[in-house]
């Protein structure tokens, strides 16, 4: 299984995993002129922008860790755009992170979700 394909499995998980914590499923793959953000959901009347990371293995690091300071900046940017485009400027949201560890056979090892993540910083 070739990366994009990994992404697009642990995306698959992810949403189940947050569908089953009571998350609605607004959009997934979310798409401007700067990037993507995975997964955009609702969740006790706050709209939700989670970023997902999906390893096999920690041998490039921890999937955490790909989330650093620029990418943040990226989501950030994108919901920026979403809040924008469905005129949504008063409404609460969040950054979160799901962090998806599978086998080489597709067994899930591990989800973790990182509520919070990040935040929208207005300075």
């Amino acid at each position: 299984m070739d990366n994009i394909n990994i992404g697009k499995y642990g995306e698959e998980l992810a949403c189940k995993y947050l569908e089953s914590k009571g998350y609605k499923i607004k959009e997934r793959n979310y798409r401007t002129f700067l990037g993507e953000i995975d997964i955009i959901c609702e969740y006790k009347k706050n709209i939700v922008f989670i970023e997902v990371k999906t390893r096999r293995s920690d041998k490039f690091g921890y999937p955490e860790e790909a989330i650093n300071f620029i990418k943040q900046r990226k989501i950030i940017k994108n919901a920026l755009c979403y809040l924008s485009k469905y005129h949504l400027w008063g409404e609460n949201c969040c950054f979160d992170v799901v962090l998806v560890r599978i086998s080489k056979d597709k067994d899930i090892k591990s989800i973790k979700h990182i509520r919070n993540a990040f935040y929208l910083d207005n300075k």
